[in-house]
């Protein structure tokens, strides 16, 4: 049994001398060939190891004085060694009835490598804290300091979801110009076209999901307002319907959609994060088939996904709509959750005013519902809105400005396909080259964050000066805060939020267009 332990064994009579070992003991101390033998003093042995360093600093009779007092004392002891080589061995001795010692030798290296990488990270991550605090409490100064550190963190957060996403948002920005010009290359292959739409869909779920994220901050925060308002059941269903589908034919789980053309009164963003996180869900867990689809009520609909999942038991229908809560029998597909998509789900509900239920049948499956309700009827809402006639754009001058080469790029090859004379420029001083070259454009499309500081409202003020008229602009920006919004607004600019969408653009092209 001794042999085949992972810790070294040595056992020594109450003569002091060797008497029993294993072979990992031999290992860790790399003895030559000779010195472990029946009735070795031990004291010959420590002496060995103390010349060679494994017992620390400090003379070896001293150490071989120390060891053998503890153990002529019949004192059980612990202790670690640092041997030169880097390892570390922690011993361990116990004293035997009747005299004499079992001493075990345990390798610990690679728990001590890991406990000074904790305590390393804890040390650095208490340095960033603490240059966090400093920096909050700076921002706070005519608070207490206690709700100054709060609000500060809230503040922070915001801020950085909202630098995230618009970083996020500029190569979206270029991806989505750069799809829209290539549906309109002629001659695609019908396969061609198909790659096209499902890439264009794949970057506008990306784009959705970037801006729920600064939403589900706003929501943690108490800052969300809805803006809910009638629209068809079918414009939500028609867009959740493909991205899930893709998905279900990866995973090869029957997936159908039931779709009305009925009126509700809601937040269509909101209320697709809610079916996103019930979908989601249910194609985490489900193993048959899901079915998104509605159900009739007195004034209202009640929007369920079905699931043929694991179910859950009647006493874990509230914990799952806790953060980060997930249920241990929930194993097929679950690593990928953390945990979030349900209690995100509770709170926008709440938000919305929607009623959110859940039933389940342990064993058979579940199904999450909202009730949604219908819009009222009238003239405005129940008609669909005759679509914008598209008129030629052929020798529109439009110029545009942005510090990211590939959005100009991007917004290049869109709006030439589209017949317009296109001029691009990445500041101030490359819009004052085009003037001098005689450049008159009838419309500027300006990023709001431009390099040097400079915005795109200040842009646009020198460039009205320089042509002396007031040549109509809109401001693409991912900033979407409401104060960066009216500020544009203030300075009788349009607004567009990036990514840009083709079709909002075309028709503010056309609006512009129609005026001159």
């Amino acid at each position: 049994a001794i042999e085949n332990i992972t810790q070294g064994i040595s056992v020594i009579d109450q003569s002091l001398r060797l008497v029993a070992w294993n072979h990992r003991y031999l290992e860790l101390f790399n003895y030559p060939d000779g010195l472990i033998s029946v009735g070795r003093p031990i004291a010959d042995i420590i002496r060995y190891n103390a010349e060679r360093g494994l017992c620390g600093p400090g003379e070896a009779q001293v150490h071989v004085a120390r060891r053998l007092h503890w153990m002529r004392q019949g004192r059980a002891h612990t202790s670690e060694r640092l041997f030169p080589n880097g390892r570390v061995i922690e011993l361990i001795g116990n004293p035997m009835p009747g005299g004499g010692f079992v001493m075990s030798f345990t390798d610990i290296t690679a728990y001590r490598e890991a406990a000074q990488a904790l305590k390393d990270a804890n040390e650095g991550l208490e340095q960033r804290v603490a240059e966090r605090t400093h920096e909050l409490s700076q921002l706070n100064q005519a608070l207490t300091e206690a709700k100054g550190h709060a609000e500060s963190a809230n503040q922070s957060k915001t801020r950085f979801l909202a630098a995230v996403s618009h970083d996020l948002m500029q190569p979206l920005n270029a991806a989505r110009l750069f799809s829209a010009a290539l549906s309109h290359q002629p001659g695609l292959s019908t396969e061609a076209s198909q790659l096209v739409q499902h890439m264009d869909h794949s970057l506008r779920s990306a784009e959705d999901l970037i801006s729920d994220l600064l939403d589900i901050s706003r929501l943690e925060n108490g800052k969300i307002s809805p803006d809910r308002k009638g629209f068809a059941l079918s414009e939500l269903f028609d867009g959740l319907g493909p991205e899930f589908k893709a998905q279900a034919r990866e995973q090869e789980l029957d997936f159908r959609v039931r779709v009305s053309r009925l009126r509700v009164d809601s937040d269509i963003k909101l209320l697709r994060r809610v079916l996103q996180n019930f979908l989601t869900n249910a194609f985490r867990y489900g193993r048959g088939p899901i079915l998104l689809g509605v159900r009739r009520k007195p004034g209202a609909l009640s929007l369920e996904v079905w699931d043929r999942g694991p179910g859950i038991a009647r006493d874990k229908l509230e914990t799952i709509f806790e953060e980060f809560k997930r249920l241990d029998s929930h194993q097929t597909r679950a690593e990928k959750g953390l945990g979030l998509g349900l209690a995100i789900a509770d709170g926008l509900c709440r938000v919305l005013g929607h009623p959110l239920q859940v039933r389940s049948w342990p064993g058979h499956g579940s199904v999450f519902s909202v009730t949604v309700p219908l819009a009222g009827v009238d003239t405005q809402n129940a008609l669909p809105a005759p679509a914008p006639v598209s008129q030629p754009l052929g020798g529109a001058r439009v110029l545009c400005v942005d510090n990211e080469d590939s959005i100009l790029l991007g917004m290049h090859s869109l709006l030439s396909r589209w017949g317009c004379e296109v001029w691009t420029a990445r500041n101030r001083q490359e819009c004052a080259a085009l003037l001098a070259e005689g450049k008159r454009p009838q419309l500027a499309l300006v990023d709001y964050h431009l390099d040097e500081g400079e915005t795109g409202t200040h842009l646009m003020a020198w460039l009205r000066t320089a042509l002396a008229e007031p040549v109509p602009g809109v401001v693409i920006s991912a900033d979407v805060r409401p104060e960066t919004v009216a500020q544009v607004h203030a300075a009788g600019l349009d607004y567009l939020a990036k990514p840009v969408k083709p079709a909002a653009l075309r028709a503010l092209l056309n609006r512009y267009l129609s005026r001159h």
